[in-house]
């Protein structure tokens, strides 16, 4: 043992050749990386009784068992001990389902015939510390979860209790434009707007902020959505919009995705409504396109807008970045960053390109599958 601590183990092995059982216990009485314990038994019910007991660190599992199929013998596992690191020992022809078990849960496989003492005990020291580092970040996945679910609840709080003065004052701002506008002298007049279009600002701001801390779903609330149909939900939503701006926006056939349609409608909604907003003089030109390619299906979003400066490419999905703030537009500068923000939340890509003064062409690639 050249004098160095060893780590004592309680190993079950699971194993109905008897060959193969006696060559891992002489492996295991050879180690030296750990003092190890080997408990054999031939059945899966037999090993399920005896962690039952408790007492065990790690399991060496066959799959192929007298009373388990091979596609079922790690998943009973799991779902009656969870918590127990496995290491699935397989053969050549069976390479396969071990490669799955790992997938399924499996901490490490090692084939049987090319195993070795030293190689048998760092697999279950591996397979003990991997288990225990997987238990701690699923607990705080779920710790996350749950500090996220309250800091949501949190800011939707916070957020209407912002929304109710701010409707106070608004209304207020429109009762005084209404009954005293004409006794107001320019000046006056210009505060009072100023303060009604701050109002509405702040009211939009927390709007955005509530819709962009509520872009977070899970493949569960995906369903088949119709792009053409979701298209139209945001032309008409935009209509007024582009009525005052006199635009036009055109697109090819669209496809089905499977997504959440909800989201899928507010990325167009925003792609396009960004479009009409950040135009030139000329009217605003705006098509819509799609491909597939890849196992990705493509949109694009084309204007004849402002364009993008080179440098502002990459900053443009930030959040609260306006890149014609000097322009005095309407805005919070969230748009893009709820963009974003749906588009990878469907494991989806979005990117731009533009040039300063030429238009933009937002581009959102999605799994097809």
């Amino acid at each position: 043992m050249s004098g160095r601590e060893t780590k004592q183990l309680n190993v079950l092995l699971v194993e109905d050749n008897d060959t193969h059982a006696h060559v891992v216990r002489r492996y295991i009485d050879k180690a030296t990386l750990a003092n190890a314990t080997l408990v054999h038994v031939e059945r899966l019910s037999t090993a399920l009784e005896r962690m039952a007991k408790g007492g065990i660190d790690a399991l060496l599992l066959d799959l192929s068992l007298p009373d388990s199929q091979i596609t079922e013998t790690l998943s009973r596992v799991i779902e009656a001990y969870p918590e127990m690191p496995v290491v699935i020992l397989t053969s050549l022809n069976d390479l396969d389902f071990a490669t799955a078990a790992v997938q399924q849960g499996a901490q490490d496989f090692l084939v049987k015939s090319e195993l070795s003492s030293e190689l048998l005990i760092r697999s279950i020291l591996y397979a003990i510390e991997r288990k225990k580092t997987q238990d701690k970040l699923e607990a705080y996945a779920a710790e996350l979860e749950r500090s996220n679910e309250h800091l949501r609840g949190f800011a939707h709080t916070v957020a209407h209790e912002v929304k109710s003065p701010l409707n106070v004052v608004s209304a207020c701002l429109q009762w005084m434009q209404a009954k005293y506008a004409a006794q107001f002298d320019s000046e006056s007049g210009e505060l009072l707007a100023d303060s009604a279009a701050a109002i509405r600002g702040m009211t939009e701001l927390v709007n955005e902020l509530l819709e962009f801390g509520s872009a977070e779903v899970g493949e569960h609330d995906f369903v088949e959505v119709d792009l053409e149909a979701v298209f139209y939900q945001a032309y008409v939503l935009l209509r007024p919009e582009m009525k005052r701006a006199r635009a036009t926006v055109t697109h090819d056939p669209l496809p089905v995705v499977r997504g959440n349609e909800i989201q899928i409608r507010q990325l167009l909604q925003n792609l396009i409504g960004n479009a009409i907003k950040y135009r030139r003089e000329a009217s605003p030109e705006i098509h819509v396109s799609s491909s597939e390619a890849n196992g990705e299906l493509l949109l694009s979003v084309r204007d004849n807008g402002l364009g993008i400066s080179t440098s502002d490419l990459e900053r443009v999905f930030d959040a609260f970045v306006r890149v014609h703030r000097s322009m005095n537009l309407p805005g919070s500068g969230i748009g893009l960053a709820f963009c974003k923000r749906v588009v990878e939340n469907h494991n989806g890509r979005i990117w731009v390109e533009s040039e300063l003064g030429c238009g933009s062409t937002f581009f959102v690639a999605l799994p097809t599958s």
